[in-house]
């Protein structure tokens, strides 16, 4: 979360996002103002000190004084040696700017210790009395200059108190309060000051989180039950050995002693098990080829595993080129030059994933024994298009020159079917203008968790939200209406403890999160036993074609994933494809499922009637497993590129002889904004016209069936019927071309998209009979459904950039409908149609019905 690839982001954020007032400018010493300072202990155990001593100094300085009893000490300096050996330390080296935080030491303090200061400027004739109950040595003091440059003072407690004036008007009932949904958030002390503690767990309790994350104190716990709270949560940066456990020192018994480690202090701490609202395996993992390749080779442990994996695929020696097992090393993408040599890159690729998540499963098991079964633990995941494999020296790869050079990370169903975690995650760090893109991560999240029946969650990032007035609380209730269980905020800190990863400094964003607490609340009921039910309609999601993407480069450059939530920059056209086929199936409001290729048969993909591929490779099995669903009855949609090759990138045409038309093979194509893109096709229809952009493919010969072509005369779009079902075939990309399409925004939401594309997009669902769940009668508007026993809550998000005066709702449920509210509006009048029901109502940003 706050590694390199955090600060890689930046400049797509802005620094609107990230520089505040006091930071935008980098403190040199000269600019802090020099000061000193007095102290006394007014209470020691809640007695006067009555024969006890005490030392005062600063945490930079070896100068020290002392004070008997109460009696004042003598002066402590703050001078250009503090300041500048404080400019130099932590958090001043990456905050660069005001308050400056200063540590003033209380030795032989006991719990609790009441101390009071006096600091006088140098430059100032003011004096700015302190006041700290500490439960240890160290009371934190900020410095800074005001709007007018004077030089301020204060305890951190105090400076808190300007954050908490966003909530002095928040006020969620004790009935409205979540109880089930796990709303997370992090206060970061700084001190030893009770007061500054307790403030910042009680203000942040009235936001309606339901945990806090605090560390492992019992003197912390104790501020934590007052207000009726008693969950908690920790995180750790990675498991030993980071992504794998290829060194036998980090797996067994010694991993279970580090999850044993990470449960003690809690309990100790007077924490039950339980009392781990969340746990945090793993942030941002991810690991750099040919790096990874050494050190899989240096472990005979971990080489026998490898082997252990090629035997398990079905693979010989032969198979990867080698006389024996013991011959057979891994490979990087250089030495790929052979279908031999390109089978055995492409499973050496996958066991880095498989290993890794079966370490991490390994992990979560010893975490349950140690805290309790089914306790929430995630991995934090920002390959945020799903990438297991990148190739080039991309982010911090210190082989920047080797042909082999790449990133590796895990594959999110794989992942889940191994159980790598009980949730799975991922985080957003994207502005408010991109909001709707939640819904993109949590389709891809819930299809993965149901494979190892586990929940998902995310990170939600308030500093890089506030741009919009709703913004944050959309995407709040994106995630917990898309079955979502849990978020974390990352992270109120405030700013100055942890600068670089806080939204302290934007701390008018919490009144928004606590309304979208509010109306989880009020629909908790209905939202937390709700499931989304399976779609008609599937994507899949690429896999075996990553490992091939810019393979005639010899060191592959223009592909990024990690940190890249620019879905449709530096990427790759059938990667970009999926995202923006989705966002036109989210703006049609169709829900959509994402399948992996393991799905590709007729198991797998019986409950779909329509499958979207935009992925060159697939392997050959399951190639075949698409053509026996098509054949069956399925609808399937393709763009141009499409089911060229199998995993191991030879041109493969089982689905090409089954639907009787094949495109010309070309190379995929690698963007650095889709956006950019020429446009290379224009079309006319009766009902509008549109633009092909970046590429397009070409026909190996004139097929039969259904056409629409461009205004050159050659195919656009391919309609066929095969055997029970249905070919669409686009030969050109579609969804990159409706994502360019948008020329407006409104409330900084893209909108003003082809509702042409989009028709030509959704028209393989209407031609297959798929009824949506929801309808409404505006595009824009999406309404994730999530049903129970107890009944069906409509989450109704809306991506117009504007009101909608009234809203027409029809929802198909399978009971009699006997009520329905909305969280802001109260009871609805309804009407009952068929099998469902009619309602009509104002929308705002968002809402939130509730059908029973």
């Amino acid at each position: 979360m706050y590694r390199w690839a955090r600060f890689s982001m930046a400049g797509l954020l802005a620094g609107f996002f990230w520089c505040c007032a006091a930071r935008c400018d980098e403190l040199v010493p000269g600019d802090v103002p020099p000061f000193r300072l007095r102290a006394r202990v007014v209470l020691a155990g809640r007695q006067p000190p009555q024969g006890k001593g005490f030392r005062f100094g600063f945490s930079v300085s070896p100068q020290r004084v002392t004070a008997q009893e109460s009696a004042w000490s003598d002066w402590l300096s703050f001078g250009p040696s503090e300041i500048e050996a404080t400019l130099k330390g932590y958090p001043a080296i990456y905050l660069r700017g005001y308050p400056v935080v200063v540590k003033l030491h209380v030795a032989d303090a006991v719990d609790p210790t009441v101390v009071e200061a006096e600091l006088n400027f140098e430059e100032s004739a003011e004096v700015f009395r302190l006041k700290g109950e500490l439960f240890g040595p160290a009371l934190g003091i900020l410095v800074w200059r005001n709007a007018d440059k004077k030089p301020q003072a204060a305890t951190m407690a105090e400076y808190n108190r300007r954050y908490w004036k966003e909530l002095e008007s928040v006020q969620i009932p004790a009935e409205l309060r979540p109880r089930r949904f796990l709303l997370v958030d992090r206060f970061i002390g700084g001190d030893d000051d009770r007061i500054a503690w307790r403030e910042g767990i009680e203000q942040l309790n009235r936001a309606g989180f339901t945990a806090i994350m605090l560390p492992p104190s019992e003197t912390i716990r104790q501020l934590l039950l007052p207000t009726g709270t008693r969950r908690t949560s920790w995180a750790v940066y990675c498991p030993p050995g980071y992504a794998f456990d290829f060194d036998p020192k980090f797996g067994g018994d010694s991993l279970k002693d580090w999850a044993v480690q990470q449960a003690q202090p809690y309990r100790q701490a007077g924490y039950a098990p339980e009392d781990m609202a969340i746990f945090a395996l793993s942030d941002e993992p991810g690991w750099y080829y040919p790096r990874a390749l050494r050190e899989l080779q240096a472990q005979p442990t971990a080489m026998a595993r490898f082997r252990e994996y090629l035997k398990s695929q079905g693979l010989s020696p032969a198979d990867v080129g080698a006389a024996s097992w013991d011959d057979v090393q891994p490979i990087g993408r250089s030495q790929a030059t052979d279908p031999v040599r390109r089978r055995l890159f492409y499973w050496t690729m996958r066991f880095f994933s498989y290993d890794s998540a079966r370490y991490f499963a390994d992990a979560t098991r010893a975490l349950e024994e140690a805290f309790y079964p089914g306790m929430p633990i995630f991995t934090n995941w920002n390959f945020f298009s799903g990438r297991f494999y990148v190739p080039g020296p991309v982010a911090n790869n210190s082989d920047k020159d080797s042909p082999d050079a790449a990133m590796g990370g895990h594959d999110w169903f794989e992942f889940a079917r191994l159980r790598g975690g009980t949730m799975l995650w991922t985080e957003d760090w994207f502005s408010d203008a991109q909001a709707y893109q939640w819904s993109f991560y949590c389709s891809k999240l819930r299809c993965a968790a149901r494979k190892g029946g586990v929940n998902f969650g995310g990170y939600v990032i308030p500093r890089t939200a506030g741009d919009r007035a709703d913004g944050i609380l959309q995407k709040i209730l994106c995630i917990t209406g898309s079955g979502g269980k849990a978020i974390k905020y990352f992270v109120f800190g405030p700013e100055y403890n942890f600068p670089g990863n806080c939204y302290s400094e934007r701390a008018q964003v919490l009144a928004k999160m606590a309304e979208a607490h509010r109306m989880i609340g009020a629909a908790e009921r209905l939202l937390w036993p709700g499931q989304r039910p399976p779609s008609d309609v599937a994507i899949l999601m690429p896999r075996s074609a990553q490992v091939w993407d810019a393979k005639d480069q010899p060191i592959a450059r223009g592909i990024e994933d990690a940190t890249n939530t620019q879905l449709n920059r530096h990427t790759v056209d059938y990667m970009a494809e999926v995202f923006d086929l989705y966002l036109a199936l989210q703006h049609a409001n169709i829900p959509v499922d994402f399948v992996e290729e393991d799905d590709l048969n007729l198991e797998g993909l019986k409950a779909y009637r329509v499958l979207y591929v935009t992925a060159p490779n697939v392997p050959v099995e399951h190639q075949r497993g698409i053509v026996q669903w098509l054949q069956a009855g399925g609808t399937l949609v393709t763009v141009t590129g499409a089911l060229q090759a199998d995993r191991y990138d030879e041109p493969c045409r089982v689905v090409s002889d089954a639907v009787g038309f094949r495109e010309k093979p070309r190379e995929r194509l690698i963007v650095s904004d889709t956006r950019s893109l020429p446009v290379v096709a224009r079309a006319s229809l009766p009902d509008g016209s549109f633009e092909a952009v970046g590429v397009r493919g070409f026909l190996e010969q004139q097929p039969d069936g259904d056409l629409i072509v461009f205004d050159d005369g050659t195919p656009a779009v391919v309609e066929k019927a095969v055997g029970q079902g249905r070919i669409v075939h686009f030969t050109w990309l579609p969804g990159v071309a409706y994502w360019c399409s948008w020329r407006q925004t409104k409330d900084r939401l893209p909108v003003g998209f082809s509702e042409v594309i989009r028709g030509l997009i959704i028209r393989p669902v209407e031609q297959a009979g798929v009824v949506r769940p929801v309808e409404t009668n505006h595009p824009l508007v999406e309404t994730p459904l999530l049903q129970s026993e107890a009944g069906v809550a409509v989450t109704l998000l809306n991506w117009t950039g504007e009101p909608i005066d009234e809203l027409l709702v029809k929802v198909r449920v399978p009971f009699l409908v006997k009520s329905v509210e909305s969280v802001r509006l109260g009871k609805l009048h309804f009407t009952t149609i068929g099998n469902g029901i009619e309602l009509r109502l104002p929308l705002g940003s968002a809402d939130i019905l509730l059908i029973e």
